[in-house]
């Protein structure tokens, strides 16, 4: 069978290597490449992926809600995210579905345990946290709080949750026990503003950033060196494609060879 992935840029990807080792891992004969595909050919997406003759692909970033008009089927996980990153092909139709969320959450129940009696606060209110909340949910026996700094993002949710503005986090902070940053201020490198006081977090929480390019952010650098637990992004890559490929083959990945691969590729581009 034959998958890739398809973005722009796309050369960075680490997905490639990621499905090889699981495809080795299985003992079998797949391929998964790679395709560049700028914004203005995305037209074109249909002969380009025909004249690939792929049965399945991801979709990164830019073209997660482009690819919608494209499909003929979207599970209602997708349609409710309103984003997709990940497409089956059979019997010649195009069917989306979005392994975000349950990535996440697959890799932070596996990292940290049960979160069924833990209070979860996710900042951002964005394609990525919308996911991991949806997913979350099924999980949890509290109400989930999202903190934005725009409230109007939270209108067509259609979500039972309580929601904050960003600036209004402060007070509330330090009764959660699980923090998840899907925003780009874990990328601050000014500690004095991140919009999270790291100094009021409960020490016995868990800080999670999406973001596993660098492996510590400074958000979770600082939170870190106040002795407060921390969690990237990488399982949650890793979890994602593992989704995707049983949605392909219907057969469960081989995740041990997928992250290890990660790993071993993110420590070599570290020392280029």
């Amino acid at each position: 069978m034959k998958f890739g992935v398809i973005g722009h840029p796309i050369s960075h990807s680490l997905s490639p290597i990621m499905h090889a080792a699981n495809f080795e891992a299985l003992g079998r004969e797949d391929e998964y490449g790679a395709l560049d595909i700028p914004p203005e050919q995305f037209k074109h997406i249909k002969e380009i992926i025909n004249e690939k003759a792929l049965d399945g692909f991801n979709i990164t970033i830019p073209h997660k809600e482009s690819i919608l008009p494209y499909l003929d089927e979207v599970s209602s996980n997708a349609k409710h995210i309103g984003a997709v990153n990940t497409v089956l092909i059979q019997d010649n139709k195009w069917i989306g579905y979005n392994t975000d969320g349950i990535g996440f959450v697959k890799g932070l129940i596996e990292h940290y345990g049960s979160i069924q009696d833990r209070k979860i606060l996710v900042l951002g209110a964005g394609g990525a946290s919308k996911g991991i909340v949806s997913e979350m949910q099924k999980f949890t026996n509290h109400k989930i709080t999202v903190a934005n700094r725009t409230m109007s993002r939270f209108d067509n949710w259609q979500i039972d949750i309580e929601t904050i503005s960003l600036t209004d986090v402060q007070s509330i902070i330090h009764t959660f026990d699980i923090i998840i940053n899907t925003t780009p201020v874990g990328m601050n490198t000014q500690h004095s503003e991140f919009i999270i006081p790291v100094e009021k977090i409960c020490k016995n929480s868990l800080v999670c950033d999406i973001i596993y390019i660098p492996d510590k952010t400074p958000l979770l650098q600082a939170c870190e060196q106040a002795g407060i637990a921390i969690y990237n992004g990488l399982d949650m890559f890793v979890y994602q494609g593992a989704e995707s490929f049983k949605i392909w083959t219907g057969q469960e990945a081989h995740i041990e060879s997928m992250r290890n691969k990660v790993q071993e590729e993110l420590k070599r581009r570290s020392l280029c």
